[in-house]
């Protein structure tokens, strides 16, 4: 049973918990933690949700989940980086992107370059069945077609990956 901190309309916290499932009044937030994981080549790690997954089974996505109740938005994308693909991720190289809001929740996004391989990755095979690294262009394209993520997200995304090339 996953327990989440409530945020309000403005993104700060209001001191109530819920279980993950619990219908939000209106004004009410989960938050996330997505994690834009770079390697050295330039390519970016994408996954595979697996197939046993409630939402989107089996479709490309970043890694990324709820942050649970207690901690920030950056131990919540550590977290999810270790448990989901097994990669221990240093914490001084995740770099802030921006915050999303979409339906009932906030989506902190945060990058990092580092140095990692496929071989290096673990899969948790409850929340993954496989994982690929792709250029920048094919993970733009994937998230353009992904109708759960904001245009917000994807225009951010978009600036944020257009710029660190130039």
């Amino acid at each position: 049973m996953e327990i989440l901190d409530i945020y309000d309309e403005h993104g700060n916290l209001t001191g109530r918990t819920a279980e993950r499932s619990t219908f939000l009044s209106k004004g009410e937030y989960f938050l996330c933690a997505h994690v834009i994981l770079e390697n050295q080549d330039g390519l970016f790690l994408v996954q595979k949700r697996s197939n046993t997954k409630a939402t989107r089974p089996g479709q490309w996505d970043i890694t990324a989940g709820a942050v649970d109740a207690g901690e920030t938005s950056l131990d919540g994308a550590l977290r999810e980086a270790k448990e989901e693909i097994g990669l221990t991720l240093p914490r001084e190289k995740m770099r802030f992107l921006f915050r999303d809001r979409r339906r009932s929740c906030y989506h902190d996004v945060y990058y990092i370059k580092t140095d990692f391989a496929l071989s290096d990755c673990t899969m948790q095979e409850s929340e993954v069945q496989a994982l690929d690294l792709v250029t920048d262009r094919q993970l733009l394209e994937l998230v353009d077609r992904m109708t759960h993520r904001s245009s917000n997200y994807k225009r951010r995304l978009e600036a944020f990956l257009q710029k660190r090339k130039a």
